[in-house]
């Protein structure tokens, strides 16, 4: 019961051939497939050194970006619990996190924007603060950011696909909760 196969190992990672290829053909194909497969490379005007990752948080055709300093863990918002203060600002009700109950405050509302109609979105739980946590309507992605030198609390997104070389306004986490300082960092 010994069954032969004509077909020969080729190494991991390489495309089959097909009979009518090239050997030109065949190496820019190779090269192509090496190039998609590589991780997202950085723009090469960035050094490590002055690039910093933040949590990039888009609101409405704005984008925002936490400092990851301050981003203690993310998680989707599945149940809120309800306040006895109704119309309380940016407050929008109280969370269970790991034996800790969190006031979730709303970081559109914090911006300015009107309050939300829906309850969804995602948690951003703070370094420093046990008792606070931020909702975002839109699902947050960290991103590579280059800082604008000319404008502190703004920065250039150098790391997130799409949001690629847009520019956004760097939060200032103690600012947004202080309520009367300005937002930026």
């Amino acid at each position: 019961m010994s069954q032969s196969t004509s077909k020969t190992a080729r190494p991991r990672g390489e495309r089959p051939v097909q009979t009518a290829e090239s050997p030109r053909t065949r190496q820019i194909l190779d090269d192509r497939a090496r190039r998609l497969a590589a991780p997202e490379a950085i723009a090469s005007d960035v050094s490590v050194t002055d690039a910093m990752r933040v949590l990039l948080c888009p609101m409405g055709g704005n984008l925002y970006g936490l400092p990851m300093a301050d981003v203690a863990s993310l998680r989707p918002l599945e149940r809120l619990g309800r306040t006895g203060v109704a119309g309380a600002g940016a407050v929008m009700g109280l969370v269970a996190d790991n034996g800790r109950v969190r006031q979730v405050l709303d970081l559109g509302v914090l911006l300015g924007a009107p309050p939300p109609r829906e309850a969804g979105g995602y948690l951003v739980m703070l370094n420093g603060r046990r008792d606070i946590a931020l909702r975002l309507s839109e699902r947050p992605q960290s991103a590579l950011v280059r800082p604008d030198l000319d404008h502190p609390q703004h920065a250039v997104v150098v790391s997130a696909g799409d949001d690629n070389a847009k520019t956004l306004v760097i939060l200032s986490v103690p600012a947004l909760l202080a309520g009367d300082a300005p937002v930026g960092a």
